[in-house]
C-alpha cells in the first residue's frame, strides 16, 4: 500500500502538471479569453458599477439679476438681459426672420427648469414656427439682443419704443438704461428782452442737403457705406436683388435707409448704381447696387458695426456694393 500511494503521487502531480501547461497553452490562443463562471462572480464587483449614474444638473433658461439703473430683471442662463416686445400680442412671437436675427428667441425643451425667483404659475412657453417652444413669463415671450455683448449689457432697452426689459413678475421696465450725467451750468444774467425777429425766408437757392450715403472707415471693415448721421449702413442677404423683405418687428431692430425727393449721394458712390424702392408704409427705401440699405439699432454712434454679422445674414457694404464679411 504505500509503495503504491508513493507510485501514485508522482503520476497524480505529473498529471496536474500536464492540466495547468494545457490552461497556461490555452492562455496564450488568441481570440477572447474564457473566464469561468465563479471567476467571472469574484470579478464583477470589483469591475462592473451598479450604482445608477448621478443625473447631472439642469441649469435653468433664465434668471434675474442686476442690470444696470434697471433693477432686478429676467436674464438667460449665460447672464445676457432679456427682453419682451410688445407688439407681441395676446401673448403669441410675432418676431421671425430677420427679427429674430437681431432679438434671438429664448427657447427651451419639454421638461425644463423654471427660473428661480420667478412664481412658476407665470412660467410657460409659446410654440414658434419652426418647431421649437418659447420662453414666456407672464404674457411676455422673451428675447436676447444681438446688440448685446456681455452680461448686465441692456443696449435693447426701448429699441424702437417696443423692446423692454422685463422684471420677475412678468411686468416691463420702461425705464431709461443709465444715463450720462449732464453738468449744470451756471446760471447767466437774464438777457435783455428784444423785439421779436420775424423767422427768415428760406433762401431760393439753399444748399442741398448732404449726401445720404457716403464712405467711412469703420474698425477692420475698412471703407463702407454710412449714413448722413455717419452709422453704418448694412445689407441683408436674405432680400432678393433691389427688394426688401424686413419690414415690421424686423424694421424695429434694422431702420431702412429712406430718402425724399432730391437726395444726393457722395461723389465717390456716383458709379455704384443707386435706385429706391417702395414700402409698406409709403416711404421709398435706397437701394445701392441690388442691396436694400439698412441702419442696425444696436449702434449707437458712428463707427460702430454691431449689426455686422448678426445671424449670419447682415453685412457692411463697400464703395463696389460688394458685402463686406470681415469681423468688426
Amino acid at each position: 500500500m504505500k509503495l503504491r500511494s508513493l507510485i501514485a503521487a508522482p503520476i497524480a502531480l505529473a498529471a496536474c502538471g500536464l492540466f495547468l501547461a494545457g490552461c497556461g497553452q490555452a492562455s496564450q490562443v488568441t481570440g477572447t479569453p474564457a473566464i469561468s463562471a465563479a471567476a467571472a462572480a469574484v470579478a464583477a464587483p470589483s469591475s462592473v458599477s451598479t450604482s445608477a449614474p448621478a443625473k447631472a444638473a439642469e441649469v435653468a433658461p433664465a434668471a434675474v439679476a442686476q442690470a444696470g439703473t434697471l433693477g432686478q430683471v429676467m436674464v438667460g442662463a449665460n447672464g445676457n438681459t432679456l427682453y419682451a416686445f410688445t407688439k407681441d400680442v395676446d401673448g403669441v412671437s410675432t418676431c421671425f426672420d430677420a427679427c429674430a436675427a437681431a432679438w434671438p428667441a429664448v427657447t427651451v425643451t419639454v421638461g425644463f427648469t423654471p427660473p428661480a425667483g420667478v412664481d412658476p404659475a407665470l412660467v410657460s412657453t409659446v410654440d414658434r414656427p419652426d418647431g421649437s417652444k418659447q420662453l414666456k413669463i407672464g404674457k411676455w415671450p422673451l428675447y436676447f439682443y444681438a446688440g448685446d455683448g456681455a452680461a448686465g449689457e441692456t443696449n435693447g432697452q426701448g429699441v424702437g419704443g417696443v423692446w423692454f426689459v422685463q422684471a420677475a413678475d412678468g411686468t416691463l421696465i420702461k425705464g431709461d438704461t443709465a444715463p450720462a450725467p449732464v453738468a449744470e451750468a451756471p446760471a447767466a444774467e437774464p438777457a435783455p428782452a428784444a423785439d421779436p425777429v420775424p423767422a427768415a425766408e428760406p433762401a431760393a437757392d439753399a444748399e442741398p442737403a448732404g449726401p445720404v450715403v457716403a464712405l467711412a472707415q469703420v474698425g477692420n471693415l475698412g471703407e463702407v457705406m454710412v449714413g448722413a448721421n455717419g452709422h453704418t449702413l448694412y445689407a441683408f442677404t436674405s432680400d432678393p436683388a433691389g427688394e426688401s423683405t424686413c419690414f415690421d418687428a424686423c424694421a424695429e431692430a434694422w431702420p431702412p435707409l429712406t430718402v425724399d425727393d432730391g437726395f444726393t449721394i457722395s461723389d465717390e458712390l456716383q458709379a455704384s448704381g443707386v435706385s429706391t424702392i417702395d414700402r409698406p408704409d409709403g416711404s421709398r427705401q435706397l437701394v445701392m447696387g441690388k442691396w436694400a440699405l439698412y441702419y442696425y439699432a444696436g449702434d449707437g454712434a458712428p463707427g460702430e458695426a454691431n449689426g455686422q454679422g448678426v445671424g449670419g445674414k447682415w453685412y457692411a457694404i463697400d464703395a463696389t456694393c460688394t458685402l463686406v464679411k470681415t469681423t468688426a
